[in-house]
């Protein structure tokens, strides 16, 4: 019975990705830009750390879109019309992916430039 569990909570994550995939432009440009940061890593050999530092950082920013983009929905739900104040929260949210993003491209330039 746990490995049902398990295997249902594999299920919905994998929906959750496929969602993000077909519906949200920018987690397929950032899924896109962490697979050509792993290539250049690969590429160039860089050392475990620095591959795992660049890892890391394009994780943060597609976790960053995905809670982006499931808290857009909830506001959504819950205040179809887009008051003020779900204005901003979106806002915060996308500022939270940028902050996220320029962050992972500061990490990056670091490590390979």
């Amino acid at each position: 019975m746990k490995f049902i569990k398990i295997i249902n909570k594999f299920k919905y994550a994998f929906l959750g990705l496929q969602y993000l995939w077909q519906r949200e432009k920018s987690f397929r440009w950032q899924l896109f830009a962490a697979f050509f940061v792993q290539f250049i890593a690969y590429y160039w050999q860089l050392n475990k750390i620095s591959w795992a530092l660049l890892t890391i950082v394009s994780i943060m920013v597609l976790t960053a879109e995905a809670f982006n983009t499931a808290l857009e929905r909830l506001f959504d739900i819950v205040e179809p019309r887009l008051s003020g104040q779900v204005a901003l929260l979106k806002n915060l949210l996308a500022a939270a992916v940028l902050i996220t993003a320029l962050g992972a491209v500061i990490v990056a330039g670091l490590i390979l430039l």
